[in-house]
């Protein structure tokens, strides 16, 4: 997987796409040894429901 590239300017946050994922990898190999489901998403676009 690709490292995302962050365009932040704040040196503080340029960091943080890294740290989320490897907190989600994390979460996702603690769920995997416990057996809780772990649900991800694919796209951070938002989905309106239909009426």
């Amino acid at each position: 997987m690709k490292s995302p590239v962050s365009h932040l300017k704040n040196s503080t946050l340029k960091d943080a796409p890294q740290a989320l994922i490897r907190a989600a990898e994390k979460a996702r190999q603690l769920a995997e040894q416990t057996g809780t489901p772990f649900v991800t998403r694919k796209s951070a676009t938002e989905v309106k429901p239909s009426k």
